[in-house]
């Protein structure tokens, strides 16, 4: 973020976070692929994982 920022400052663009992230999610995590990430976290059950496994899935989602 820092040197987006600071490539696009210094052409005299002016870019927030805001956008920055915006752009960034649509062009590298497309709406499809956030809602099935989506589904996958909202259907994660540890079941017979163990809990460091579990740990490990829920932060991969």
């Amino acid at each position: 973020w820092k040197n987006a920022r600071q490539r696009l400052g210094a052409g005299g663009a002016v870019i927030t976070w805001e956008r920055f992230n915006r752009e960034f999610l649509i062009k590298y995590f497309p709406a499809d692929v956030r809602d099935q990430k989506v589904v996958e976290f909202m259907g994660l059950k540890q079941g017979d994982m163990s809990v460091a496994d579990y740990a490990a899935k829920f932060e991969s989602l």
